[in-house]
């Protein structure tokens, strides 16, 4: 759980991102970049679709694009799960600023999702 302004906590649970919001992979290994697609993102791990999935435990950066907001990060971390074509990235440690570009595209994947979500009024009006 993550401390909210208020002094209360909230759920900090991952993000679902936006279809086909693409990352650039990279496999330190083997210094192979490909593609993936994010399907969710949370403080600590992301969700991935890729094929080929790589290996448990393969060392990778992954580097999102805000285009909105004209950033683009890396953030360093390890395959911790695999299955059917969807795998789990856990993060490294975070530098202050891969920090804050992580909580601004939760943010803004967040307010998008919100944005997305029809609003239904009194007797199914609008």
């Amino acid at each position: 759980m993550a401390r909210h302004v208020s002094g209360t906590f909230q759920r900090a649970d991952r993000v679902n991102a936006s279809a086909g919001t693409a990352v650039r992979l990279t496999l330190e290994a083997l210094g192979r970049e490909s593609s993936a697609t994010l399907l969710e993102l949370g403080m600590s791990d992301l969700l991935l679709a890729a094929a080929p999935v790589p290996d448990l435990g393969t060392r990778v950066r992954v580097a999102l694009t805000l285009t909105e907001r004209y950033i683009e990060f890396e953030i360093p971390g390890m395959v911790s799960w695999h299955r059917d074509g969807h795998f789990g990235v856990s993060f490294d440690y975070l530098t202050a600023r891969q920090t804050y570009a992580l909580v601004l595209a939760i943010d803004l994947l967040r307010s998008a999702a919100d944005a997305a979500v029809p609003t239904v009024t009194r007797f199914g009006e609008g």
